[in-house]
């Protein structure tokens, strides 16, 4: 049985922890292994964060 997911491909959310917080970034894929959200920042800059990590971008 798929979880489901708080935010989806294409999302725009901001982290709420540690150096980039309060920065937009965009959801680009879902890790079903690790349960982690791959957010994109930049052009070439994205990092994996967990649900608990990010809120959507208001």
């Amino acid at each position: 049985m798929q979880k489901e997911l708080k935010f989806r491909i294409g999302d725009g959310v901001s982290v709420i922890t540690g150096p980039l917080k309060g920065i937009y970034g965009t959801v680009i894929f879902f890790d079903e292994e690790t349960s982690k959200y791959l957010i994109r920042f930049t052009g070439s800059q994205q990092i994996y964060f967990s649900e608990g990590e990010i809120i959507f971008w208001k």
